[in-house]
């Protein structure tokens, strides 16, 4: 072979491989515009921040003209990795002219493809909105003994809370609560695995806040949190509030200012909280089913098109879906029918389903487990993995092979082949709504 032509015809092969059997691949999209040139480029993602409206025609009446406002995100070519190997047995690398053998292909497209699929499949935990995840909720209800209370700021609110009139601490000296969801005692208060996820203020099951996205832990009894998309302001918001929904509503409805005479959840005392997913849900070929389909209630109720829905989950989760009684005997055709491409292995529901293999998928533990309410003895959450439902319009990607060349290798009589992929990923935050979390453990 040629050795000018190995860098080229390398990373051509290896790019193609990756591209075929990897998960991302299947679940993001690369509707930007821009050129990559070097790392820390950047490209642009155009959003539209409202929809257009339809509105009445009346015979003789000049009609009124909508504007659309547009908005445009960076995505930042953030990531560089690179090849570099030597080539000092060019007799047993090359068998014939013109060929890479094919083990060497697939062993470095396999760690291209398992290095890219970790870094998009990580940034669901942190990018899914707040209210999408499916889990085991921690509920602590409100009363004499709890309080839950909410300080807004320019960008949200801190929500701190306190129970049995004591600032929740570290483990050893926390404090149990009973989580009435599943009967099971953990510590109060917030651990780091709650980043991201949701978390709202409750007065009664059936008059509650908005889930709000917990963005900072501050404490034990303390975090800070924005909006689902972090916006402070529009028509939705009450004026002078930062966050959606102060004055409360069903889970659903949350009218502006309530009704006559109310006033906002946040200068009430007494209230309790909830963390959403706070604790990794089992996940059996008894429960997956049911599972999904609550993702695909999420998506939904944020009027997702049904179209280019994907999940991912481990081959365990996978085994578990596929021996799903819901799927015997009528979904075995679904469930065999066609090649692996871009992980993609069955179809359930609106779902193309995919495998991610190793440590592709990311994971947290779940809330510290307390032996009960006079006696804490804390033990580790059982850990979960982060399993996303999308649709491919949450998260744009993009990459380029930016060098790839063949080099003398200084100091012996051999040639050194080098090559450096640069690559990144961004979820504007109007479409987080895009996705959805099963926080499971098998």
């Amino acid at each position: 072979m040629n050795l000018t032509n190995f860098g080229e015809q390398f990373a051509s092969k290896v790019l193609s491989k990756a591209y075929q059997d990897a998960v991302f691949m299947g679940i993001t999209n690369r509707d930007y515009e821009g050129e990559i040139k070097k790392p820390g480029d950047r490209v642009n993602i155009l959003s539209f921040l409202n929809a257009g409206e339809l509105n009445d025609y009346t015979v003789g009446s000049d009609m009124t003209v909508a504007q659309i406002v547009d908005n445009e995100d960076q995505l930042i070519v953030e990531k560089r990795k690179y090849y570099n190997f030597s080539l000092d047995r060019l007799e047993s690398l090359f068998t014939y002219a013109d060929n890479i053998p094919e083990a060497m292909i697939l062993e470095h497209a396999k760690v291209l493809e398992r290095t890219t699929d970790q870094y998009v499949l990580d940034k669901f935990g942190s990018e899914a909105k707040a209210g999408n995840w499916v889990g085991v909720n921690l509920l602590v209800t409100g009363g004499a003994n709890t309080n839950a209370s909410m300080v807004t700021s320019a960008t949200g609110g801190t929500l701190t809370v306190d129970h049995n009139n004591t600032v929740v601490s570290v483990p050893t000296s926390g404090t149990t609560v009973e989580n009435p969801l599943d009967g099971n005692n953990y510590l109060g208060g917030f651990e780091t695995s709650d980043l991201y996820k949701g978390v709202r203020l409750l007065s009664t099951r059936a008059f509650v806040s908005p889930w709000y996205r917990i963005s900072g832990i501050t404490a034990t009894n303390s975090v800070t949190v924005t909006e689902w998309d972090e916006a402070t302001t529009g028509p939705d918001f009450e004026e002078g509030y930062t966050l959606r929904g102060s004055f409360g509503g069903d889970g659903v409805n949350f009218p502006k200012y309530g009704s006559t005479g109310d006033q906002s959840l946040f200068s009430q005392a007494g209230l309790g909280y909830e963390i959403q997913a706070a604790i990794a849900t089992s996940v059996t070929s008894s429960s997956i089913y049911n599972q999904m389909t609550i993702l695909a209630q999420y998506l939904d109720e944020n009027e997702i098109p049904n179209q280019d829905r994907h999940f991912t989950g481990t081959p365990a989760i996978i085994t578990q879906l596929k021996q799903a009684s819901q799927l015997q005997p009528t979904g075995i055709a679904e469930i065999y029918t066609g090649t692996v491409i871009e992980g993609r292995v069955m179809r359930v529901g609106a779902f193309d389903v995919h495998e991610a293999a190793g440590s592709r998928l990311s994971f947290r533990a779940g809330h510290t487990v307390t032996a009960g309410v006079d006696s804490l003895a804390p033990t580790a959450g059982a850990t979960g993995y982060i399993l996303p439902a999308n649709h491919i319009g949450f998260m744009t990607y993009a990459d380029k092979w930016s060098e790839s060349r063949v080099v003398d290798a200084e100091n012996q009589f051999a040639k050194k082949y080098q090559g450096l992929f640069l690559f990144g990923a961004k979820v504007p935050h109007l479409r987080r709504k895009r996705a959805a979390i099963l926080f499971g453990s098998v």
